[in-house]
């Protein structure tokens, strides 16, 4: 991908979350991604579902290397209806004590690593 179009697809995501959540950038907010996609897909056509992967993982601050570990968090978040103003690391917990294993491990990953999604807020 060239640095153009890069710079394109992170512009058009800039203005997508900034058009659709008045500055709120964290991660999981309010279902952004799947928000914001018709935007940046109005902006750069040929956009790809991995470009724009890559450019919000930018946006939040995740590097390349870590992004399937986040998404997968997310992931499992999502499955347990994260409450207002709770955490990823809180939602895991609650998950966990449900009986989630996954969750169980993931919060054990997060937890060793410290990752700092756990400090973000879910905003949903």
């Amino acid at each position: 991908m060239t640095h153009e179009r890069e710079q394109l697809i992170q512009e058009a995501i800039e203005r997508a979350i900034g058009a659709l959540a008045e500055d709120q950038r964290t991660v999981g907010a309010g279902g952004l991604f799947e928000l914001a996609y018709p935007f940046v897909a109005a902006d750069v056509p040929d956009v790809s579902l991995e470009e724009i992967r890559a450019a919000f993982a930018l946006v939040w601050g995740i590097e390349p290397a870590d992004r399937a570990l986040y998404e997968h968090v997310l992931a499992v978040c999502d499955r347990h209806a994260p409450g207002a103003g709770e955490t990823i690391e809180q939602v895991l917990h609650r998950a966990s004590r449900s009986g989630d294993a996954e969750a169980t491990c993931l919060l054990a990953i997060v937890k060793s690593t410290r990752c700092p999604l756990v400090l973000g807020q879910l905003g949903c």
